[in-house]
């Protein structure tokens, strides 16, 4: 199964989403999954580099440059053109900010669930970074 990628215009709260406003610490555009670094700011997570990176948080709803204010989306349903599988979960990627399928997770990788498919355009956020590094699934 191929990643998820989103079209940034198409990214928008659904029902029962909760938002949350944060600068940014890097350049964030809409659809990356975020997670709070050390200093405070928000950046793009990512699973390979460490725990902490892999910590996601959120999505972001809006994008901006180092040291601008955006919002992300934390819990609630959230609606994408994305093309997703029903039913089932997505992770974050080793690339800045992407989400896959679970065949794309990689040894190594901190395994963080950001949420499960309600339908095709719609993702049920519930992050939950586990601090867990993948072993022997390649």
């Amino acid at each position: 199964m191929a990643d998820v990628s989103f079209t940034a215009a198409s990214i928008k709260p659904g029902k029962g989403a909760q938002t949350q406003e944060v600068r940014w610490g890097g350049t964030v555009t809409p659809g990356l999954v975020v997670y709070q670094a050390a200093d405070g700011d928000y950046e793009a997570a990512d699973c390979e580099t460490s725990v902490l990176t892999a910590a996601a948080v959120g999505m972001a709803l809006t994008g901006g440059a180092n040291g601008q204010w955006g919002v992300i989306q934390t819990g609630g349903e959230l609606i994408t053109s994305a093309h997703l599988s029903l039913a089932s979960p997505v992770y974050i990627l080793s690339v800045s900010g992407a989400i896959c399928p679970a065949a794309d997770l990689a040894n190594n990788d901190y395994i963080t669930i950001i949420g499960v498919a309600k339908s095709t355009t719609s993702l049920e956020l519930c992050i939950k970074a586990s601090g867990v590094q993948a072993a022997g699934i390649v």
